[in-house]
């Protein structure tokens, strides 16, 4: 499970692989008058799994102009695979689908086993694990004038529980390219949703491309078309290709009510959470203006249904016929760079918003927002040990904790204090979390308190009290300036609003009391707009 949690393993069902392919074949014939057979045009699965999308495009080859096959085959079709076992798998299909189509053997030496976020990192790019032969393969794809990149990349923002010791790789190069692209021109205050792998791989793909005209065609998680985080992503995407498609498949599970009952089935049978859509994407230099389409399967389809649907949009012979049966709608994106039908998106622009970034930095005062300072609610990563009913239960838990942890940190200091913090600690019977761990680190200790024993709401009809404290709650954000003490929650009060485009129905509520980041519930967070805001130590009240 922790192989498929970080790697996302789930293959892809056929009418998409099918959909997918016959879209690529049309794109390359009425934009660049080409076919997936003609010299030059060079195309990788950079995360090929078992290998369908190349055995299903080697078949439309073969259709085609069977005479190009074997160069194809041999020369402009590259794969990689990170896994040992879906790897052999698909060298397997691979090979076997090309014998069958020329009634002879020849190893497919497009094949490469890696890590395809590895082939950015230049210099760091880790080959020492991997054979001569494979070595050699590598290598050989580098120099490869890419025109089509096709798949189904891993999606996986980040691991759920820091106790699994699970965590995704780090990928210098990559981290960075997303961190100088889509987060620097994101509005987002939370950007970790970015850290997801399929993210990066739109960033590697439209890198790969290195200014050439191509196609980028992926089936992934669809959270970036209308997700806050993904504003950044979004602007970049649309000035790095000159013409995109998306086909919206839904089947976010992560929903509920009304709205779970809209999204229908998974087309992944359910086998995640997420939503998914298909994006193309093309960059063509004939193109001088930019173009977006959007189309969403009914709401309520099941997953047959939806893959009933794209076979629908698949001419019976398998050939190029996949987007020009599709009733697209054209999008205009707005200052959000929204990739879905929005209404009424001219007015929205122009209202004062409650609160951004750029007024929270400012310190003129004149202000472009309501509220000039704004936070997240609380984010404890630990809520069975710092929330209770009672509050005798919880000084025992909270106790204990900071005994447990307080040993920690001695056990650490005795250590040395290595670096590696991660196989350091003990997961057995201790609750991590990502900024405990970073005070673990810094040799901070915890300590108790009556005073951090407060009264927060929980859910919108649902007080507890938690312990509230900068080391055993992994993000107090600004509320210490907003709830310092419990002298101010006689006085200030609090604009509860949940995230546009989350989990849940968007809901607006005022608390007297620190508000839990997931407020109501699920998935997505809460943002807290108070009324005035203090010093930490409760002293210099402030008009918000």
């Amino acid at each position: 499970m922790k192989v498929a949690d970080t790697h996302g393993i789930v293959y892809t069902p056929q009418p998409i692989v099918d959909f997918m392919c016959a879209a690529v074949e049309e794109v390359l014939h009425d934009e660049f008058d080409l076919s997936l057979g003609d010299e030059g045009v060079c195309i990788i699965d950079p995360c090929t799994g078992t290998g369908n999308f190349i055995v299903n495009l080697l078949r439309r080859i073969h259709l085609a102009d069977p005479a190009r096959l074997d160069a194809v085959y041999k020369n402009q079709l590259f794969a990689n695979e990170v896994m040992l076992m879906p790897y052999y798998i698909a060298a397997l299909n691979i090979e076997h689908a090309y014998m069958e189509l020329t009634n002879s053997y020849a190893p497919f030496e497009g094949l490469c086993f890696v890590d395809t976020l590895d082939l950015a990192e230049g210099s760091q790019m880790r080959l020492d694990f991997m054979s001569e032969r494979n070595t050699e393969r590598v290598y050989r794809q580098k120099a490869a004038p890419i025109t089509v990149i096709i798949g189904n990349p891993p999606y996986n923002a980040k691991q759920q529980n820091e106790n699994d010791n699970n965590k995704n790789r780090i990928y210098e190069i990559m981290d960075q390219r997303v961190r100088e692209t889509y987060a620097a021109d994101s509005v987002a205050t939370n950007k970790n949703r970015l850290s997801d792998a399929y993210v990066k791989f739109f960033r590697w793909a439209a890198d790969r491309l290195e200014g050439r005209d191509g196609i980028v065609c992926y089936v992934s998680n669809n959270s970036f078309i209308d997700g806050i985080s993904y504003d950044g992503m979004r602007k970049h995407l649309l000035e790095d290709f000159t013409k995109i498609y998306h086909f919206d498949l839904s089947g976010n599970a992560r929903t509920a009510g009304e709205r779970r009952q809209r999204e229908g089935g998974n087309v992944f049978d359910d086998n995640i959470r997420v939503g998914v859509g298909i994006t193309v994407a093309i960059r063509s230099t004939k193109h001088a203006k930019r173009s977006l389409f959007f189309h969403r399967v009914p709401d309520y389809a099941t997953k047959n249904g939806k893959l009933e649907i794209l076979l629908k949009h698949v001419s019976e012979d398998g050939r190029r016929n996949a987007l020009n049966t599709v009733a697209w709608t054209q999008l205009v994106p707005d200052v959000r760079n929204l990739w879905k039908p929005v209404d009424n998106t001219d007015d929205y622009a122009a209202l004062l918003s409650l609160g951004n970034k750029d007024t929270k930095k400012a310190t003129a005062q004149k202000a472009e927002a309501i509220f000039k300072t704004y936070s997240l609610g609380l984010n404890t990563s630990r809520d069975d040990f710092v929330y209770n009913y009672d509050r005798f239960t919880l000084t025992e838990r909270v106790t204990q904790f900071i005994e447990q942890y307080n040993v920690e940190v001695d056990r650490y200091k005795r250590a040395g204090k290595p670096k590696d913090i991660d196989s350091f600690a003990r997961y057995d019977s201790f609750k991590w979390s990502r900024d405990l761990k970073q005070d673990l680190k810094r040799g901070k200790y915890a300590d108790y308190s009556e005073a951090k024993i407060r009264v927060s709401q929980y859910r919108p009809f649902n007080k507890r009290y938690v312990f509230f404290d900068r080391i055993l709650n992994e993000e107090v954000y600004g509320l210490p300036h907003y709830f310092p003490t419990s002298e101010a929650e006689q006085e200030n009060r609090s604009i509860c609003v949940s995230f546009v485009g989350s989990e849940r129905p968007f809901f607006v509520c005022m608390t007297d009391h620190i508000p839990n980041l997931a407020f109501v519930g699920g998935g997505g967070g809460t943002q807290t707009f108070p009324f005035y805001t203090y010093d930490e130590d409760g002293t210099n009240r402030r008009e918000n």
